[in-house]
């Protein structure tokens, strides 16, 4: 049986881990969680005004509910209580997951820090947000780097700062990085403001996980905004974003300039990969001169491109033989709601009509080649 990696897992961050770990100079703008006078219940405010953008306890029961589709139980059940002393995000609860599972290792995303991109404006602030949780993470992994796999976040807002954070995270071991899939100004993400971005991460073999965030401009928000859309509205719709960041960079030619650049969509599932390749090729052989792309979707995706799949997506079997099978992983998505309870095992079942190689690549293999880890244990 081969290596069994998570390509897409979520730490828990303390409610107070930006105030601890921002530079003091940005102390009073940090994400901050209050409780309210009237009514005891806490709120997430963002710069000097104590606007609440969020109900905490609504957000922290969507990325902490783990399981809780199963035992069910509705969002927003999650008791605050762990998150305030901190108990839910160890080291050895981490490792005990793991293990219960069958996971060699995972990929660490943010969980509150989903929300950064999408709502600190200010290119400045939000550098400093990505090196506040950074900082953290790898404390919080120090001594256990070959299991706990930390996504370090960047932010296009400031390219220059993003490309000080890679140096200093890749100098630390840090294999792969967070980008939050969020408009910026209307700018494509192969604009060439971000190519020093994108150099850094190639020459320091770092590869790209563009993961959903929440944020306001999200992909189908103009086609719901009365009456104010539930939850489940945007959980669906988000996870678009990310396939459009993938779009801008494929067709304004960014793996054409970095050839070898890894990237991959990251909770965004798998069965819309080849009506997008197909979508893309085909117009690229009558108008590809109006694009930046040098050659077709297909041999990008077949060099460049990784997907993070659902366990149990009926259509990642017919994506893995319309396709092949070296550019798919799986992740779990916990500790969140919206996470998978038995991932491997509903894997398996998803994937049960595959050759066993196959399988075998889609659960481990592919991961370690998109983190360019060695494909020997």
């Amino acid at each position: 049986m081969g290596r069994i990696i998570d390509a897409d897992s979520h730490l828990l961050e303390p409610l107070d881990v930006w105030e601890r770990h921002i530079e003091p100079r940005f102390r009073d703008r940090a994400l901050r969680f209050r409780q309210r006078v009237e009514d005891g219940r806490w709120a997430i405010h963002f710069e000097t005004d104590q606007r609440a953008r969020f109900r905490a306890e609504d957000f922290l029961g969507t990325v902490a509910g783990y399981g809780q589709k199963e035992d069910g139980a509705e969002l927003g059940s999650f008791d605050i209580a762990e998150a305030l002393d901190s108990s839910f995000e160890t080291t050895q609860r981490r490792l005990e997951y793991l293990a219960g599972e069958g996971f060699e290792a995972q990929i660490l995303y943010p969980s509150i820090g989903l929300v950064v991109d999408g709502l600190v404006e200010d290119p400045e602030l939000a550098a400093a947000h990505c090196r506040a949780y950074n900082r953290w993470a790898q404390q919080l992994t120090d001594g256990y780097r070959d299991r706990l796999l930390i996504a370090a976040h960047v932010s296009l807002r400031d390219p220059a700062a993003a490309v000080d954070e890679i140096e200093r995270v890749a100098a630390d071991g840090v294999r792969t990085l967070f980008l939050g899939a969020t408009p910026i100004g209307g700018r494509s993400w192969g604009h060439p403001d971000y190519d020093q971005v994108w150099a850094a991460a190639q020459h320091h073999d770092l590869s790209i996980g563009i993961h959903l965030v929440v944020h306001p401009h999200y992909w189908g928000a103009e086609w719901h905004r009365e009456p104010s859309p539930g939850f489940m509205w945007v959980s669906m719709n988000v996870i678009q974003d990310a396939r459009m960041a993938l779009t801008t960079m494929v067709y304004d030619g960014v793996f054409e300039r970095f050839p070898d650049l890894r990237v991959a969509t990251v909770e965004s599932s798998s069965g819309w990969v080849c009506e997008w390749i197909d979508r893309l090729d085909h117009r690229f052989h009558y108008m590809g001169h109006t694009s930046g792309m040098g050659r077709p979707a297909a041999e990008t995706f077949a060099r460049n491109i990784w997907i993070n799949a659902d366990p149990d997506e009926r259509a990642l079997p017919h994506m893995v033989e319309l396709l092949g099978d070296e550019r798919f992983m799986i992740g779990s998505d916990y500790p969140h709601a919206e996470g998978f309870t038995r991932p491997v095992e509903r894997a398996r079942t998803a994937l049960g009509r595959l050759p066993s190689v196959s399988i075998e690549r889609i659960l481990g293999d592919n991961c370690a080649r998109f983190l360019n880890l060695s494909t020997q244990r």
